[in-house]
């Protein structure tokens, strides 16, 4: 295997996190939240984190220690680009869920950022408070697990809709063997962009997936991709058969106050072939991290299948490697999430 299309060793671990919200109130709901959860995530961690009450955090002194910054605007923090979550969530039709009806979604969030989950929590029930969409549903976070082997279905409860009862845990990403064979398919549009123009259905050959990939790993860690990567991508030794569409989106911006459209290619990609063995680590974490543009609302999101494959669905064991800790490290680790968690609650 190529060793430069290996996962970097200076990667940092994913915790995988699920949440489950149950609305106070009927609601009919959109397609996708996606758009919707992330704002409503901005505007909470906003107010459960913000001491001064700038309206810009810009020039702000405090962004070194706010989470707010960290979570939200890296921009703000440390001049990156990288924001250190993801959430996912599939394109459904539109649901119509009564009051005490449970809405669950998932979310990939960076090391070591899972220290910071006392701030989400209460980012999202205040985000609860505030409500969803046009009618300010509100809701409650109902439950919240962290997936203990990436890749598996065994998730581990961390709050229980009162308080927190252990720490999340993250995982050493370690892929299962090559299968051979592979279907893509994309679960949410993919935004990418070649040559400053978006790639149309057309468009699209193997090289744009794999150039999306590596610039998108190695974007999580600060780094550019190595040129010899680079350059493999244009000649990756594939065979591919696509189905691809373009499927028109748009967004509702509240910070610009207008529409915006984020449209992207949807569809599936049967990728076969010698080549593919070198790629396959980054491939199959990319299940997780979302490729291309407006990950951090779920955008990019896609899901690997052959027959026993485990996908981002977890439906088989993929043979992580993890360090869980000893009983005491993670009730330490617990009391002094929750301890966070009444600090944040008495100063708001």
């Amino acid at each position: 295997m190529d060793s430069s299309l290996k996962i970097p060793d200076t990667f940092p671990a994913l915790c995988r996190l699920r949440w489950t919200l149950c609305f106070t109130q009927p609601f009919d709901a959109p397609p996708y939240l996606g758009s919707a959860l992330r704002g409503l995530l901005g505007h909470g961690l906003r107010r459960t984190s913000c001491v001064t009450r700038r309206k810009s955090c810009v020039d702000c002194s405090l962004t070194d220690s706010c989470a707010y910054t960290r979570l939200f605007e890296p921009m703000v923090h440390a001049r990156s680009t990288r924001v250190p979550y993801v959430l996912s969530l599939s394109v459904a039709a539109r649901r119509h869920y009564p009051k005490g009806g449970r809405f669950t979604f998932e979310m990939s969030l960076l090391s070591p950022h899972e220290r910071e989950l006392p701030y989400l929590l209460q980012a999202f029930q205040a985000g609860g408070r505030l409500g969803l969409g046009p009618k300010n549903i509100g809701f409650d976070v109902d439950d919240l697990a962290a997936l203990c082997t990436l890749g598996g279905d065994d998730w581990r409860p961390v709050y229980d809709g009162k308080k927190l009862i252990t720490p999340p845990v993250s995982t050493v990403m370690q892929p299962p063997p090559w299968p051979g064979q592979m279907v893509l398919e994309w679960v949410t549009p993919w935004r990418f962009k070649r040559r400053g123009h978006l790639v149309r259905p057309e468009q699209f050959v193997p090289a744009m997936l794999f150039e999306s990939l590596l610039y998108r790993v190695y974007e999580l860690i600060g780094e550019r991709p190595p040129r010899e990567s680079l350059v493999k991508a244009r000649d990756a030794g594939c065979k591919v058969e696509s189905e691809l569409l373009w499927q028109d989106w748009s967004r509702y911006s509240s910070r610009q106050k207008t529409r915006m459209q984020v449209g992207g290619l949807m569809g599936r990609v049967v990728l076969s072939g010698d080549g593919l063995a070198d790629w396959w680590p980054l491939l199959w974490l990319g299940q997780w991290l979302h490729l291309g543009k407006f990950t951090s609302m779920g955008l990019g999101r896609y899901r690997l299948s052959v027959a026993g494959l485990p996908d981002s669905r977890g439906s088989d064991d993929s043979g992580i490697i993890r360090s869980d800790g000893t009983a005491q490290d993670r009730a330490t680790d617990v009391a002094e999430l929750n301890s966070i968690a009444q600090r944040m609650q008495r100063r708001q």
